[in-house]
């Protein structure tokens, strides 16, 4: 009888499953149009047919700005949620709740009025979070490869929490790309914090994205030099040094408030170093803001720089002549929200923009940022930003839930979910239409498994949790 070897059967077998086993096997891709959709749904010219007023300014960037401080105003007050109906304030369950990364908070805090040793006790007091929250449970890395315990002991010594004098004096900085905010100031880009959820794995680590040109106050720096320790309009986080400039607040409040800019109007838009158009130099990502260097010509345009000693300065930079960029902010109009959102359909689900996406919130975030609006950080905080205390309960009766959402406008609503947000597009078959940016599936059926995980045209039963909680609203207008 033939002997057979034992590493030859394992290297056949190990070759059978690598050839059987495919993308498709493991993560079908849902069809374009959904169930409870149809394939015209996914241009933005079929839903613009069905606007009255397309190009109506709903709103002028005077009053979405007063809107902007109405917001802050509220969050600032000691009961911001106060007069809410109960079932629109910010949930406790895990995947929810508003501190489910360490660093948030309402309003940003004023680091310029408090004193040296109070700015050192709430530094501290933040990277311990951090490291609470490297130590809550085991994370993967790029591979989905456990930790071991001594390389998590060398995470958080490189936060250095022992170096945070008694009395800190910050420094002022702008970032010169967008970068990631993280909770754990990792050593190389392959140094996720991935959570085990089956087949998915999030990485834990980004908390959000610091976009380029915004403020930041440096208030202390990892053991290794490579990241800082920041308050963030996103946060308190980890970003990576070289991202960072220094520079005096007066000229980063200059560059923040410019007379003449562009709005990036597109999903991401390169910049360049040259007129031609060879050479791209950056990126911009929808919503983001930079100034116009001339007047006379408003592809050419300012961008923050990192010079190698630390200190910021400004250089010009060239758009494409088709760059989808608009002069000032983007008029309010309905037409303009539908072809915006429609430049990110089929944009993959980013949870926690560790890949530079986009997640539940940060779509619509940067979708009505072109419009001048800041819309809140969280989810269950987009009813907050405006008055509207309607809530349809998920007792009432499917009919009756279809009814109540499509009492509102379409193309101004947002609806919520827990954090599930969506513009209420229209109706079809009568049920409410609405553009979603989800990491969910959903089972046919025939029990076949499907992976959305994307910008999409949704009906209202997907998510499958959708209908089954409580929904409220953002008008607007």
């Amino acid at each position: 009888m033939k002997k057979i070897n034992n590493a030859s059967v394992i290297i056949a077998t190990a070759m059978i499953f690598s050839a059987a086993l495919t993308y498709a096997d493991l993560y079908k891709r849902a069809p374009e149009a959904l169930p409870g959709t149809i394939p015209e749904m996914l241009d933005h010219a079929y839903w613009i047919e069905r606007m009255d007023n397309p190009d109506e300014v709903i709103l002028s960037p005077e009053t979405i700005q007063r809107m902007n401080d109405d917001y802050v105003e509220k969050m600032s007050s000691p009961e911001p949620f106060r007069g809410a109906h109960p079932d629109r304030l910010p949930k406790d369950d895990k995947a929810n709740r508003l501190d489910r990364w360490p660093g948030r908070f309402l309003v940003m805090p004023d680091i310029r009025s408090m004193k040296p040793a109070i700015i050192s006790s709430i530094t501290k007091e933040k990277i311990r979070e951090d490291i609470d929250f490297l130590r809550v449970q085991k994370y993967g890395n790029f591979l989905a490869v456990e930790y071991s315990d001594s390389e998590i002991d060398a995470l958080e010594d490189d936060m250095a929490i022992d170096l945070v004098p008694d009395e800190v004096v910050f420094r002022d900085g702008i970032a010169v790309r967008t970068t990631r905010l993280r909770v754990v100031p990792s050593f190389s880009p392959g140094q996720m914090g991935l959570m085990n959820s089956g087949k998915y794995r999030w990485d834990l680590w980004t908390a959000n994205l610091v976009k380029i040109g915004k403020p930041v106050v440096v208030l202390h720096a990892s053991q290794s030099g490579v990241y800082v320790f920041v308050l963030s309009e996103e946060g308190y986080g980890w970003v990576e040094s070289q991202d960072i400039a220094f520079g005096h607040i007066t000229e980063i409040k200059e560059y923040n408030n410019p007379e003449d800019f562009i709005v990036c109007t597109g999903d991401r838009v390169p910049f360049y170093s040259d007129k031609r158009c060879r050479y791209a130099s950056g990126w911009l990502r929808m919503g983001e803001r930079v100034p116009i260097a001339s007047r006379a010509n408003p592809r050419i345009i300012n961008i923050p720089v990192r010079s190698l000693n630390g200190k910021v300065r400004t250089e010009t930079a060239w758009l494409a002549e088709d760059a989808e960029i608009n002069i000032g902010w983007l008029p309010y109009t309905r037409r303009n929200i539908v072809e915006t959102a429609f430049k990110l359909i089929d944009n993959p689900y980013d949870w926690t923009m560790a890949y530079f996406g986009r997640n539940h919130e940060t779509t619509y975030r940067d979708i009505f940022a072109c419009f001048g609006f800041k819309l809140p950080f969280h989810g269950s905080l987009f009813t907050h930003f405006g008055n509207n205390n309607t809530v349809v309960q998920p007792d009432i009766g499917r009919e009756k839930q279809y009814g109540m959402i499509l009492e509102n406008e379409p193309f101004v609503t947002l609806q919520c979910s827990r954090s599930n947000i969506r513009i209420l597009l229209g109706e079809y078959n009568g049920e409410p239409i609405a553009f979603n940016t989800n990491g969910y599936g959903y089972t046919d059926e025939n029990g076949i498994e499907y992976e959305i995980k994307r910008t999409c045209i949704v009906d209202t039963r997907m998510p499958s949790y959708f209908l089954k909680n409580p929904i409220t609203f953002l008008v607007l207008k």
